[in-house]
Order: structure tokens, then sequence, then C-alpha cells
């Protein structure tokens, strides 16, 4: 039990671990004005799109990341009552209104399983509606998860979008300007190096972007297995107390 207390809120501390570690990478990027230079370099303002969605995708991953850890808390605590006390709190029924919020996620599960194991206490079909509930709660832990990677595939493709744009820009200033000679060549590069810059700097920023989201989701999806793996367990518990 201790060496269980030890590790709590884990999913949500490595978490926190990897948003200072990026905020830190951060500060040296604007410090030393390579945000700055990416900013100016692109054209396209795709830099400035993909840092607003990582942003706003890495406050989601937060919020299902923190609620998840919360409802882990609880059905370790759950987990940890005794015979007596769970199979109290299995007699007594779900009471009150279901919750819905993070702390209540748990509470909700269980008066759900009880009040199918008290309808189909005389059936074996009881088994398989617990299992239905357990489905439900599953796709529901699953659902920002799912969401979460088509996120990460987005920032990488708005990456490959600019880089597709920057060629295009370099086309443009190959067919709109005049033919090269030696005289006119660095005034030629000159100007294909806009679309090169948006090219470069766009995928770069995709690539990093979605990279940094996917090892948030990654902390979301191994935190949501853990709880499903507690929630299969607690139906167990309540299959025995409650049937047996």
């Amino acid at each position: 039990m201790e060496h269980a207390r030890s590790h709590r809120h884990q999913f949500a501390q490595i978490w926190l671990l990897q948003a200072g570690i990026v905020a830190f990478a951060f500060y040296v990027v604007l410090d030393r004005s390579y945000l700055q230079t990416m900013f100016e370099a692109d054209r396209s303002y795709l830099t400035s799109v993909i840092l607003l969605a990582f942003l706003c995708a890495s406050g989601h991953a937060a919020w299902f990341i923190f609620q998840t850890s919360s409802s882990i808390e609880q059905s370790l605590e759950t987990m940890r009552a005794d015979a007596s006390a769970f199979g109290q709190s299995v007699a007594d029924g779900p009471t009150g209104s279901p919750s819905h919020g993070a702390q209540d996620f748990v509470q909700t599960y269980i008066q759900d399983l009880v009040g199918e194991s008290r309808a189909d206490a005389s059936d074996t079909a009881g088994t398989s509606d617990s299992s239905y509930i357990l489905e439900v709660y599953a796709d529901r832990l699953r659902s920002p998860v799912e969401l979460g990677w088509y996120f990460v595939d987005i920032l990488i493709r708005l990456g490959l979008i600019g880089t597709i744009i920057g060629f295009i820009l370099i086309l443009g200033a190959l067919a709109d300007g005049p033919a090269p000679t030696g005289d006119n060549i660095q005034a030629l590069l000159i100007s294909m190096s806009g679309g090169m810059g948006t090219a470069l700097y766009t995928t770069l920023a995709g690539l990093v972007a979605g990279t940094l989201l996917g090892v948030q989701y990654s902390v979301l999806s191994r935190s949501v297995e853990r709880q499903i793996g507690l929630l299969i367990r607690i139906r167990n518990r309540i299959l025995d107390v409650g049937l047996g």
C-alpha cells in the first residue's frame, strides 16, 4: 500500500515534467530569437497556426490526463477498501442522481453496475450487461485519446502543407523572374529563399509539435488503459459481492 501511495498521480506528474521541459526549451528558442526568425521566414503563416493548435491540443491533453489521474486515485481507494466495507457499499446500492464530474466517474460506474447486478441477480445475462457497461465507460475514456491522435496527424499534415506551399513559392520565383545568368543569380537565389524558408520552417514546426503532442497523448493513453484495468477489477469484485 505504501508503494502504491508513493506513485499517486504519476501520469499527471509525467505530464508536468514534460511540460516543464517544453517550457524551458520554448524560453531558450524565444530568447535566441529563433522563433521570431521562423515567423519572419514563413510566408504562409502556418507556423503560427501550428503553434496555436499545439497549445490548444496540449490543454486538451492536460485536462483529460488530470481527470483520468483523479479517477485512477478514486479507483485505487475503492479497491483498497476491505471486503466488508466494499460489500456494504454494494448492498446500499446507488444513492442520489448520477454525477458526471471527474471525481464521481468511478462512483457513477459502480452505481450502474450495482443497478444491473440487482436487476439481473437471477439471470446469467447479468454478466453480459456488466460487460456492456464496462465497454461504454471504456469507450468514454478512449474517446479523448482517439481525438488526440487526430490532432497529432493534423499538425504533421500542416507542416507538409507548408512544405508544398514553400516549393510553390520557389517555382513562382523562378517562373516570374528573369532567366538565370551569371549577373542575376544572386538576386534569383534571394527571391527563392522566401519559399525555401517557408518549406523548411513549417516542416520543422509540424514535426516537432506533432512529436511533442504525441508524447502527451501517449501518457493519456497509458493512463486510460490503467483506469480501464481498474474498472475491470472493480466490476469483478462487484459481481463477486453482489451476485455471489
